[in-house]
């Protein structure tokens, strides 16, 4: 049932209850089968038919003709509400070569009564789920999890090498209709000056590229300057460390930003070339910070997601920096950059004025950067 044809049967009225009135079963099913109603036409109209959240399809381990359903819920044509509670194994050992669709489907009991004693005890239906594979999609109310290309019924089912590329035997988990959250996520930037700068305005450019991420509908992004490294930062998501000369950080604050890393924090290291020269010396006491904490950043590579998510990019752009090498490292929760984005969020070049373009591929990056410190939260948040 699609929400037009929801819409089509609108109780139009719904009990208005008074002391002394006589309550029969039909009444009492009136009554609820009203809020019913408000409720799928909510689930359709708010959220859409689809994944709200979990419900991923994983191969088993060692690979076999075995999948893995995990607990999360999901929304059917209907506007019922489908929820998986506990991890399901279903086997597809049983299906032939072809293209099988995944799917998932809302199901409810017969009334009956609680322990088979009828009397006047009330009856209930008991909400659940199927799960089904089919060659060709049906009519029926249904939520797509997976497809899978099948060539060999003896061949193992694995995970995709590559999301966007499943092979024959691997989970596509491409076509999975996901809906979106009705509240944007809420992502909080600290920014700590590690030395004094004669304008510390990484805030700024910082500001800016919030900004410009701020405009999609799926993030909003508010920055703070001048952090307290010693402090809580619980709250954050990314912490932007700046400096241009030689600093020393107390046993405390390099213990926080160990732990804030620990918990899916990211930290964004940057040293600023405006003011510091090509080679600042902040640059040393950064390795010895990052050290430390017990990482070891690598060049990104091309096709990790700092490079490719939301926006793809070949290298990684330019920033302020346009004398040597600039790089971009990381290692899990630090990112280490001598490009000096910051500066260049700015509209700032050491050639000059940077070119829209430039700003452009700069502001796309730092919404990859942004993107991927939100996900290594919430992956640190569900851990």
């Amino acid at each position: 049932m699609t929400l037009p044809s929801l819409l089509r049967h609108n109780p139009g009225r719904r009990i208005s209850a008074f002391d002394g009135m006589t309550v029969t079963a039909e009444v009492w099913q009136e009554a609820h089968e009203y809020h019913r109603y408000q409720q799928r036409v909510h689930a359709l109209n708010g959220h859409g038919v689809g994944i709200l959240a979990g419900l991923e399809i994983i191969a088993s381990e060692p690979a076999s003709q075995t999948v893995y359903i995990l607990p999360g819920a999901a929304i059917d044509p209907s506007g019922n509400l489908i929820l998986v509670d506990q991890p399901a194994a279903y086997d597809l050992g049983k299906y032939r070569d072809g293209v099988l669709h995944l799917l998932l489907t809302y199901d409810e009991s017969r009334p009956q009564p609680q322990n088979g004693q009828y009397a006047d005890n009330p009856f209930f239906v008991h909400t659940g789920y199927n799960v089904e594979t089919v060659v060709d999609r049906t009519d029926t109310p249904q939520v797509e999890l997976a497809r899978i290309p099948r060539q060999g019924r003896e061949t193992p089912i694995t995970n995709a090498a590559d999301f966007y590329r499943p092979g024959f035997n691997e989970i596509d988990l491409r076509f999975r209709p996901e809906v979106a959250a009705l509240a944007r996520a809420t992502l909080l930037v600290g920014i700590a000056y590690l030395s004094r700068l004669d304008d510390p305005s990484h805030g700024r450019g910082f500001y800016h590229l919030a900004r410009s991420v701020s405009m999609q509908p799926e993030m909003r992004v508010l920055v703070n300057e001048g952090i307290d490294l010693s402090g809580d930062l619980g709250e954050y998501t990314l912490i932007c460390l700046v400096a241009k000369e030689n600093f020393d950080l107390e046993v405390a604050e390099v213990n926080n930003l160990y732990d804030f890393v620990r918990k899916g924090g990211t930290l964004f290291v940057e040293s600023c070339h405006r003011e510091g020269g090509a080679n600042p010396r902040a640059n040393d006491s950064f390795a010895v910070l990052i050290s430390a904490l017990g990482s070891r950043p690598q060049v990104v590579k091309r096709h990790a997601p700092l490079l490719s998510e939301p926006f793809f990019f070949a290298r990684p752009p330019d920033g302020y920096e346009s004398q040597g090498a600039p790089e971009l490292r990381v290692d899990g929760g630090v990112v280490l950059s001598t490009c000096d984005y910051g500066c260049l969020w700015q509209g700032e070049r050491r050639s000059g004025a940077a070119s829209r373009e430039e700003i452009r591929a700069g502001m796309e990056w730092g919404h990859n950067l942004l993107l991927y410190a939100w996900q290594r939260r919430q992956r640190g948040r569900s851990a």
